[in-house]
C-alpha cells in the first residue's frame, strides 16, 4: 500500500536538503570540509594589505584552510590579529612563517605557509611569525618611486649644468672657441699636407725598411760570430781586469827614473860611457887601437907564416916585411 506523503513534509525535506547543501558549499568555498577537523593558527601583522575573512590559506599553492577572523590585537596594540583554520592532519613546524601574498594583479590576497625545519609541530591556537609579500603593483610602485626621485635629481643637475654652461659661454669665451676652432682647422690642413708628403716618401720608407730587414737578416746569419766576438771581448776584458796595472805603472816609473838618472850622469860626464861620449881624445885613441887591431888581424890572416913558424928541418925563416895594412884601415 503506497504511503502518501503530504505536501508540507516534502517541502520541509527539500528545505533541509537545501540548508545542508548550502552549509557544505559554504564550507567548501572557505576551504574546509564539512566533516573534517581543523586547528587554528594565529599571526600578527602591521598591515594585512586588504586580506579578508574566507581568504585561502595555502601551502605551496595547495588550499589547506581559510582565514577565519581578522581583528585588532588585544595583546599588542597597533597590530592586527589574523586567525586561520587549517586541516588538523597537516603538520606545520612551529618555526614556519605565515606570509600574506597577492594572488593576481587585481590585488586578491591569500595566506601562504612557508614551512620551517623544526621537529616540533604547531598545535591548536599556535602563534606563528607573520610576513607580508609585496604584490606586483606594490613592488612596481616601490621601484618606480626611487626611479622618479633619481630622474628629478638628474633633471635638477642638468638644469644646473645648463645654467653653468650659459654663464661660461660669454662673448669672450665664444670668441676664444672660434679662434680655437680656426687653429684646429689650420692644424688639420697641415696634418693633411704632412700625410701627402708621407705618402710621397712611402717608396723611400719602404726601401729603408727593406734595408733594415736585410740588415736584420745579416745579423741573424752572423749571430754566432757576433756572440763569439763578444765572448772573446769578454775574456779579454776579464784578463785585462786581472792585470795589476798599478804595479806595472810603478815599475815603469822606476825604470824611467833610472833611465833619467843614467842620462843625467852621461850628460854630466860621470862614468865610462859619459867619458866615451864627451872625451874626443879617448874616442880617437879607441879608434886608433881598433884600427891597429884590425890591421893586425888582417896581416895574420894574409901572412900567417910570419906569426906561426913551423920548421920541419930546423931552419928558421926570417921575414922582415912590415905588417900589411887592412883595406880601408884609415876610414
Amino acid at each position: 500500500m503506497a504511503m502518501n506523503i503530504s505536501k508540507e513534509v516534502k517541502i520541509g525535506l527539500l528545505g533541509a536538503v537545501a540548508i545542508v547543501m548550502f552549509v557544505v558549499g559554504y564550507n567548501y568555498l572557505k576551504g574546509t570540509g564539512v566533516f573534517s577537523t581543523t586547528k587554528i593558527i594565529r599571526s600578527e601583522y602591521d598591515n594585512v594589505q586588504g586580506l579578508t575573512p574566507s581568504s585561502y590559506v595555502q601551502i605551496q599553492g595547495l588550499n589547506v584552510g581559510a582565514v577565519k577572523k581578522i581583528s585588532l590585537s588585544k595583546e599588542h596594540p597597533g597590530k592586527i590579529m589574523v586567525e586561520m583554520t587549517v586541516d588538523e592532519d597537516i603538520d606545520i613546524p612551529v618555526d614556519s612563517k605565515v606570509k600574506i601574498v597577492s594572488l593576481d594583479l587585481l590585488g586578491g590576497k591569500a595566506v601562504t605557509v612557508v614551512m620551517g625545519k623544526s621537529a616540533t609541530m604547531a598545535k591548536n591556537n599556535q602563534m606563528m611569525a607573520g610576513e607580508i609579500e609585496l604584490g606586483t603593483i606594490e613592488a612596481l610602485g616601490s621601484s618606480v618611486t626611487p626611479a622618479i626621485d633619481n630622474a628629478n635629481k638628474i633633471l635638477l643637475t642638468l638644469d644646473t649644468t645648463v645654467h653653468s654652461i650659459n654663464n661660461i659661454l660669454d662673448a669672450g669665451t665664444q670668441n676664444n672657441l672660434k679662434q680655437s676652432i680656426a687653429q684646429l682647422n689650420s692644424t688639420m690642413r697641415e696634418l693633411s699636407q704632412f700625410s701627402n708628403e708621407l705618402n710621397a716618401q712611402r717608396q723611400k720608407i719602404t726601401s729603408t725598411l727593406n734595408n733594415l730587414n736585410s740588415f736584420s737578416t745579416n745579423l741573424n746569419t752572423n749571430n754566432g760570430r757576433i756572440n763569439k766576438i763578444i765572448t772573446n771581448a769578454d775574456v779579454t776584458t776579464t784578463n785585462l781586469s786581472k792585470i795589476n796595472f798599478e804595479n806595472t805603472v810603478n815599475e815603469l816609473k822606476a825604470t824611467l827614473q833610472s833611465l833619467n838618472t843614467t842620462i843625467s850622469k852621461m850628460n854630466n860626464g860621470n862614468g865610462t860611457l859619459a867619458l866615451l861620449m864627451n872625451d874626443d881624445k879617448l874616442y880617437k885613441n879607441l879608434k886608433n887601437t881598433l884600427s891597429t887591431a884590425n890591421n893586425l888581424l888582417y896581416d895574420i890572416n894574409a901572412r900567417p907564416s910570419r906569426y906561426i913558424n913551423v920548421n920541419i928541418f930546423g931552419k928558421k925563416q926570417k921575414n922582415e916585411c912590415p905588417p900589411q895594412p887592412a883595406p880601408n884601415a884609415n876610414d
